[in-house]
């Protein structure tokens, strides 16, 4: 669908990128629908490329909170070692597989665009075609942690190092109203990898030395010296936060969300999996109850031009 063909009342809701924060997303959808906020083209980046493609294949917010209820993060990623990327996605692509089926980007319920960056040239490159699991784990592929991905000839890395809150890629499509979801907003205190709590490791994970369970061993192996220097993953972790945080500031700056909604999640660590997914949930319900008066707004001018 062209941006010229969409009618004028088009309402574009961009989910941006943020690892394990990304269960947010679906709390902030749970209070959209509750105001009668419906997208018409959705887009998205790393986490916010799943959230982004579920709803466009036609997941509700209900459904959606159902598959992150049962799907244990940890059991989606595990260590590699070879010289690709530091982190398996195989899991978590079988996982996405099983709910998306082979599906392409144009044979979706909505227009969807991904947002991923080519390697080679740094340049953002928005898919809105293609093979859809194959884009989501582009959009992913944080750099030296995930094996960057070859779509049409062009390797390809998380969007986040070009564009996090893909509003832009709504504007430019024909949406007239957005909603941003923007994970990484405040930079605090230094945060730890989890909060040095483990749940009960199954089998499964155990077998797989899964990511959650690896990230906590290294944390309390790695624990900050007496001079309270951090160690080398949190830093790592910490520049990532500092560089999505400031390229979001410009790119919001330019293209400005009719309501821009920010979960407070910016104290967990992207690989935190070991924080309890209910929290993360709830504080995109009640980042996006913050905003009512703005929502209720922007559904009135919707339904007007309806």
């Amino acid at each position: 669908m062209s941006p010229s063909s969409l009618p004028a009342d088009t309402l574009g809701f961009a989910f941006g990128g943020g690892g394990v924060r990304g269960w947010a997303h679906i709390g902030v959808l749970t209070v959209l629908e509750r105001y009668g906020l419906r997208a018409d083209l959705v887009a998205g980046c790393s986490a916010g490329a799943v959230t982004a493609a579920y709803y466009a294949a036609g997941f509700s917010a209900e459904r959606l909170a159902e598959v992150m209820r049962s799907q244990r993060t940890r059991a989606l990623f595990s260590l590699r070692f070879d010289r690709y990327g530091l982190v398996s996605a195989d899991d978590f692509a079988e996982m996405l597989r099983g709910h998306l089926g082979d599906r392409r980007i144009e044979d979706l319920d909505l227009p969807l665009y991904i947002v991923t960056t080519e390697l080679e040239t740094g340049k953002e490159v928005i898919l809105d075609r293609g093979p859809l699991v194959e884009s989501i784990l582009a959009s992913c592929a944080l750099p030296g942690i995930f094996a960057p991905v070859r779509i049409g000839g062009r390797l390809l890395i998380d969007g986040g190092v070009c564009n996090n809150v893909p509003v832009s890629a709504l504007v430019n499509h024909g949406a007239a109203y957005t909603v941003g979801v923007q994970l990484y907003k405040r930079i605090g205190a230094l945060h730890p990898l989890g909060d040095g709590t483990l749940d009960e490791p199954d089998d499964e994970v155990e077998q797989k030395v899964g990511l959650g369970l690896w990230a906590e061993q290294f944390r309390q192996r790695f624990s900050r010296a007496q001079d309270d220097r951090p160690n080398g993953l949190e830093v790592v972790q910490r520049a990532l936060d500092i560089m999505m945080a400031q390229l979001e500031g410009f790119r919001l700056q330019t293209y400005r969300p009719d309501v821009l909604v920010v979960p407070q999640v910016g104290a967990l660590g992207l690989f935190s999996f070991s924080q309890e997914k209910e929290i993360i949930f709830q504080a995109g319900v009640e980042a996006a109850e913050q905003k009512a008066s703005e929502l209720e707004r922007l559904a009135q001018r919707v339904q007007q031009g309806r």
